[in-house]
């Protein structure tokens, strides 16, 4: 009965080591892995935010592109000179008498008229034109002012002027020469002034 004693208490005592053991490496494992837990931890709190998340917002702007900006809109009033020299018509249409009737309805623009005449131009204007004496001081202004009112070109003109008399009437230094454009309309056919409504007449000086 002593032997069996003595076996049971060498087996304990053999066992015991090995426990011993088993508890340092499962202790170790568990420092370990704390250890690798913690730095992990650490490390996901100090690290910087993944660039790949950020979202960027830029707008391009094509330099190609064209951008039309709003259309203006403006009035602008003319004034007619219609002093300083005489204004005389001569006929470079097709048509008879056309002077004489552009003659009297400029006069009611308040145009101090010469006698309308009859040009020489060979072949007849298609489009009208204004001539004026470069000698007349007073003549430029009012020819570019006219010129300007129906739309067409102001020419200097010496002599001789395209006229029968082949000289500037007296007292006159410009020129309507009425081309086939202009004849036998009314003025405000040629101003392209519409048929209906309130039209308002150029100011004059």
């Amino acid at each position: 009965m002593s032997n069996d004693n003595q076996g049971r208490t060498a087996r304990t005592t053999s066992g015991a080591p090995m426990g011993s053991t088993v508890a340092i490496v499962v202790t170790a494992i568990a420092l370990i892995l704390g250890f690798l837990i913690l730095r992990k931890v650490n490390d996901s709190s100090t690290s910087p935010p993944d660039k790949t998340t950020a979202t960027t917002t830029q707008t391009t702007v094509d330099p190609t592109a064209t951008t039309e900006p709003p259309a203006i809109v403006t009035t602008t009033t003319l004034a007619l000179i219609v002093s300083g020299t005489q204004l005389q018509v001569a006929n470079a249409s097709n048509q008879d008498g056309v002077a004489k009737q552009m003659s009297t309805v400029l006069a009611t623009k308040g145009f101090t008229m010469a006698e309308p005449v009859s040009a020489t131009v060979t072949p007849k204007l298609e489009v009208s034109e204004v001539l004026y004496n470069a000698s007349d001081t007073a003549a430029k202004p009012m020819a570019d002012s006219l010129a300007a009112y129906l739309g067409i070109e102001s020419k200097a003109q010496g002599l001789p002027v395209p006229v029968q008399s082949g000289a500037w009437a007296e007292g006159s230094g410009v020129i309507l020469m009425l081309g086939n454009d202009f004849a036998g309309k009314t003025l405000d056919e040629i101003l392209g002034v519409p048929t209906t409504g309130t039209t308002t007449p150029p100011t004059t000086t």
